[in-house]
């Protein structure tokens, strides 16, 4: 086994590159794991360089979410467990400050609405992690660390991503899609990457166009998330066959993104509104997290953009069971991915609209780096229906205070476990197409008019 890397320092070559995000925010990263508040530890623990599988899956039991240990059992899933390690986020001289600042500033409302407490409003700008400490104890806890999440998500700033929506059955490939798609944050970077002005008082916005099968060609969605939370995400399509722009409720986020698997509220693990959900902490546990192995095996190819960011190489290789010859496994099964033993918070979501399609989550969040893993979905009478996995990668240090995830490759998967199918969303392999982050983006890109200009 090659040596374990923490944080990789990128080598600057000329390349471009691939990787994907759906419309409403999907993109390729996070871990996975169990629903007790007990962490399973010690004597237990499955050695590393064993090959989880049908005969060894028990050893994982508690240390992933039972689902995924009967996928293991029937062989739809085959992974080695290893022993890379990451350097924690908060190691970051940079971003350790910036923490540092934030320490006691911020609190919540009731319903989880971030506030000053100096003023007792909303922050026009927050930078990096809002609660730089977690309290078990803290009723709002929960709260804190979804909120953790998702800058740690604004940290890795503005993105241009390509990247296929698959579905999947038994028999294998069913549809794919390809997608190209921009993200614009306006929250939780360096100072030096925030955008002027903010008159819509956005948090987020993205833009995605299909560009493949001809029959969904042309397809743009089009999204705006507001800072205010009494204010419901603004989005829109363009449809091509009626050349128009309907704008598209925003309350049916659980449904299928195009008709696949994947929800509007996933994203890159979930994305859905704090104020939706009633929130409780269930505890701590440590888990067995699917991470992308050439993240820690192939140094990051990046190269600085000469109009700021950063573009990535990707790889090119299969990256689903569907996709590799001979493969006896799930055809959704993602193949260049590990299992790294991680800690992680446990937390319960259940959402307020009784008309939400699932009736409670459980999630589960990384420790150091906040990202997502698996995440079990049950319907309102508490059967388990579907689950999602987000696959998470190496950190890369592109430069001081710009921290960038890899861009290896990672594929996240939505499982229909009643229907015996799943959709994955990830990267396009290959070398034609953009995987940029940091990126200056004007607002123009992420207008109204841009939904009939801009195809």
């Amino acid at each position: 086994m090659k040596q374990a890397r923490g944080s990789a320092h990128a080598e600057p070559v000329e390349a471009s590159g691939g990787v994907f995000q759906h419309a409403a925010g999907l993109v390729v990263l996070a871990l996975l794991i169990a629903l007790s508040a007990r962490a399973a530890r010690g004597a237990d623990a499955p050695a590393t360089d064993v090959i989880l599988g049908p005969d060894t899956c028990e050893r994982a039991r508690g240390l992933m979410p039972d689902e995924f240990v009967e996928a293991y059992r029937r062989g739809d899933y085959l992974h080695r467990i290893a022993s890379y390690n990451l350097d924690p986020l908060a190691d970051e001289p940079v971003f350790r400050a910036a923490l540092e600042a934030n320490k006691g500033r911020y609190d919540l409302t009731d319903d989880g609405t971030i506030i000053d407490k100096e003023t007792g409003k909303p922050p026009d700008y927050v930078y990096t992690w809002p609660f730089p400490t977690i309290d078990p104890a803290d009723p709002k806890a929960a709260m804190k660390i979804v909120w953790n999440y998702f800058y740690t998500l604004y940290y890795g700033g503005n993105a241009h991503y390509r990247a296929d929506l698959i579905w999947l059955n038994r028999s294998g490939i069913d549809r794919a899609i390809s997608v190209d798609a921009k993200t614009k944050h306006y929250d939780g970077q360096h100072p030096r990457f925030r955008e002027p002005g903010n008159p819509l008082a956005l948090l987020t916005q993205s833009i995605a166009k299909v560009l493949s099968p001809a029959d969904v060609s042309g397809i743009i969605s089009l999204s705006w998330r507001y800072r205010d939370p009494d204010k419901r995400d603004s989005i829109w399509s363009y449809l091509p066959a009626m050349r128009r722009v309907r704008q598209v409720s925003a309350a049916n986020r659980s449904d299928g993104f195009l008709g696949s698997d994947m929800t509007q509220d996933d994203g890159a693990y979930f994305d859905g509104k704090v104020q939706d959900f009633t929130w409780k902490l269930i505890g701590t546990q440590d888990l067995l997290v699917p991470f992308d192995r050439p993240s820690f095996e192939e140094a990051p190819k990046l190269e600085r953009l000469p109009s700021g960011g950063w573009r990535m190489l990707i790889p090119a290789r299969p990256r689903l069971g569907a996709q590799v010859p001979g493969w006896k496994g799930a055809p959704w099964c993602p193949t260049e991915e590990v299992l790294i033993r991680r800690s992680a918070w446990i937390v319960e979501a259940v959402p307020k609209d009784q008309y939400y399609r699932f009736g409670k989550l459980i999630l589960r969040f990384d420790k150091d780096t906040y990202m997502g893993s698996y995440a079990s979905k049950y319907d309102w009478g508490g059967n388990l229906i579907s689950s999602f996995s987000a696959i998470n990668t190496n950190i890369v240090k592109a430069a001081p205070g710009e921290l960038w995830a890899w861009a290896g490759g990672a594929v996240a998967v939505a499982i229909d476990w009643k229907r015996d199918r799943a959709t994955t969303a990830g990267i396009t392999p290959g070398n034609a197409v953009p995987a940029d982050s940091r990126l200056p983006l004007s607002p123009d890109e992420f207008s109204l008019q841009q939904l009939t200009t801009g195809r």
